[in-house]
């Protein structure tokens, strides 16, 4: 007897592949460790040229509360101070508000003769903002800075500065 073998064709075989999400993951986990590293305080404020080891920043904040009386305070986001209530919101917003876009229409409802300047340096940036209560767009503005410059009718809640 004979005995005929017929070739059997061998399977291909393909190399394992993972699904396109988990690789997009695994990427996105290694960057943000990096970018997690990377920003330890020290390194983050020797990286943005700042004198101090404060991530977020230092703003000095100049308020008027519209009767002649102002004040002149800090607000310092690092170390301790960063869980502040007023480091907490500029983290939450991005920073310091900025100013209205050119265009936009905004409501000529008047909120009160308070003003503010900002000057300092947030997240490496330079910072000088000037806020007023004059319009609807400003008053809007106020608020989102709110506790950073004061609610209208509270006093500052941040400690003054002396001489």
């Amino acid at each position: 007897m004979s005995s005929t073998r017929t070739a059997r064709p061998t399977p291909r075989r393909t190399p394992h592949r993972a699904p396109l999400g988990s690789v997009v993951l695994r990427v996105l986990g290694i960057l943000g460790a990096a970018l997690m590293l990377a920003a330890t305080p020290g390194a983050a404020a020797q990286a943005v040229g700042l004198p101090w080891s404060a991530p977020g920043g230092h703003l000095v904040i100049t308020y008027d509360d519209g009767s002649g009386h102002s004040r002149t305070y800090h607000v310092v986001c690092g170390g301790r101070t960063s869980w502040t209530q007023a480091c907490r919101r500029l983290r939450e917003i991005g920073g310091p508000v900025g100013p209205v876009a050119g265009g936009e229409l905004c409501s000529m409802i008047y909120g009160g003769p308070q003003s503010a300047e900002v000057r300092g340096r947030w997240a490496g940036q330079v910072v000088a903002e000037s806020y007023r209560r004059t319009n609807g767009c400003e008053v809007a503005r106020w608020s989102r800075m709110v506790p950073v410059l004061p609610a209208p009718g509270q006093e500052s809640p941040h400690r003054e500065l002396k001489g």
